[in-house]
């Protein structure tokens, strides 16, 4: 993958929605360079843009990080993992542990309940937790929405579960199913990512070749994480970075081009003086990687507030 790509999956990974021409202009190229590289990734669906609506809104608060020690069949115990609603992260990992998976939960009780039933899988013989105290960065997870639940509509509500399939979605369509105008559609779409509802941006198939070298890093501190949180943030191929309770402080997920750059960027890490462990995990395989979510949780939302209004 040449550098041009990159760099315009790097944009497609902020702005989904981007127009081959926006993404020529910022990038000092011609709208065909663009289109030759791109078009035919999202075609055969190497390349896959879709919206992912924020878990608050969804009444996912409990957000967790599990580490799967197992035997045998990895593939099929992360295959009967994903079949579990909370899971929108799977990886088969290097070193002493094999799965890393990412839940959303809405409640430690609905998260209890996926613990035990995880441990009863055939193959598993320990899971290690960390519970997310904050995220930093995240496809999935941006600043607190600044609009709630009870204050969407129906129309949103389909325009939300249109664009989780398809990222980059026509306006005319989306207006038609969501029985709007075009414009007044536009201003839907803008109104709902401006608010941090959702957020639409690029997904690259992990099982692509040339992709580049993702790692997991989790970090124990013994003072202030300021200066390891900026470090992390200036490293290109950022795409995860989260505080966390338990074993580590801070997990992260970089994509690397090379060895090199790796080990580069984990001396910088143990350089800092507050980091007493740095552990890191290669993501091998990424067999489920899920942003869609029902929004029925977010329609009882809105029925309950007017069934209110309703009886006031």
């Amino acid at each position: 993958m040449d550098s041009l790509t990159e760099r315009a999956i790097a944009l497609l990974r902020e702005d989904g929605r981007a127009s081959f021409s926006d993404m020529a202009r910022r990038l000092g190229t011609t709208r065909a360079n663009i289109a030759r590289r791109i078009a035919p990734m999202l075609e055969s669906g190497q390349l896959r843009v879709v919206a992912a609506v924020h878990p608050r809104l969804l009444g996912l608060d409990t957000l967790a990080h599990l580490t799967v020690r197992a035997e045998g069949d990895i593939s099929a115990l992360a295959a009967e993992i994903a079949k579990l609603e909370s899971p929108v992260f799977i990886s088969e990992i290097s070193g002493p542990s094999q799965l890393v998976v990412e839940v959303h939960r809405a409640s430690l009780t609905e998260l209890q309940e996926d613990l035990q039933h995880i441990r009863a899988m055939p193959g598993v013989l320990e899971i290690q937790m960390l519970l997310y105290e904050r995220m930093l960065k995240s496809f999935f997870l941006g600043e607190e929405p600044t609009l709630f639940a009870h204050t969407l509509d129906e129309a949103d509500l389909r325009i939300m579960e249109l664009l989780q399939g398809d990222g980059r979605l026509g306006f005319a369509e989306l207006a038609e199913h969501a029985q709007l105008s075009i414009s007044g559609c536009r201003t839907r779409v803008n109104r709902l990512i401006t608010a941090g509802v959702m957020k639409i941006g690029a997904i690259l198939s992990r099982d692509s070749s040339g992709t580049g070298l993702p790692f997991g890093f989790g970090i124990s501190l013994s003072g202030d994480d300021q200066q390891l949180i900026e470090l992390i943030k200036s490293q290109d191929g950022v795409e995860f970075l989260g505080r966390t309770i338990g074993r580590f402080d801070i997990v992260a997920t970089i994509t690397f081009a090379n060895l090199r750059d790796f080990n580069e960027f984990l001396a910088s890490v143990r350089a800092v003086p507050s980091v007493r462990v740095a552990e890191q995990w290669l993501h091998a395989r990424v067999p489920h990687e899920r942003y869609h979510q029902s929004v029925h949780r977010i329609r009882y939302q809105v029925a309950a507030a007017n069934a209110d209004a309703d009886a006031s």
